[in-house]
């Protein structure tokens, strides 16, 4: 069995585990995703240039596994694996998600006019609208389509260009290749994800 099955198989013990109400399989479920919710979590305040604490991160975090366990793990049970794609995405998906939420609720701070000569308004805020978000979910979950059918050692190079955010150094001394290579590979992997992305939507807009 190749190693990106075994991971998968893996992947959905633990989440029948999980389901089934397992004390022991939420901690081994809680301390293999921690890592990839914050990643997650930190990626949307940094994409939005908001200033947050600790604290608001690992309130996020934490209120992210909390939308995976409730009501009777929902969020978790909607995971498909037919789809295509691979379970820690859709765990990153439900962390991006609980981000944003978590954005939306803060209180803008407010501004006395005498604290400046001059009034700055507030910025517009450039979170995506509820429609906006469902279409960005529909665009996550099209390219996720896109990387299933890609050839496993394309998904291996995809998985750790993007998910493991390796440098292309890294990538060559992991596989093995050259620099020049790497750099090839990773614009080749670009042009024809982004061929089957559109592919793929024209077929769902049908």
């Amino acid at each position: 069995m190749a190693k990106n099955d075994m991971v998968q198989a893996e992947e959905l013990l633990l989440l029948s585990q999980v389901l089934e109400g397992s004390t022991k399989a939420f901690g081994n479920f809680h301390t293999r995703y921690r890592r990839l919710v914050i990643s997650c979590v930190r990626r949307v305040f940094l994409k939005h240039t908001v200033d947050v604490s600790q604290e608001d991160l690992e309130d996020t975090v934490g209120q992210a596994f909390l939308n995976m366990v409730k009501d009777d793990y929902r969020k978790l049970r909607l995971y498909d694996s037919d789809k295509g794609y691979k379970f820690s995405s859709w765990i990153g998906l439900i962390a991006t998600n609980t981000a944003y939420d978590h954005l939306r609720k803060r209180t803008p701070k407010t501004t006395s006019l005498d604290d400046d000569e001059r009034y700055m308004p507030e910025p517009v805020s450039q979170l995506p609208t509820p429609p906006e978000e469902l279409e960005e979910q529909e665009q996550i979950g099209i390219l996720m389509q896109a990387i299933a059918q890609l050839s496993k050692n394309e998904q291996r190079f995809v998985e750790l260009c993007y998910e493991h955010q390796l440098t292309h150094e890294e990538i060559a001394a992991q596989l093995g290749l050259s620099l020049n290579t790497v750099y090839s590979k990773k614009n080749k992997i670009k042009v024809k994800l982004a061929g089957m992305v559109e592919k793929l939507s024209q077929n769902r807009g049908r």
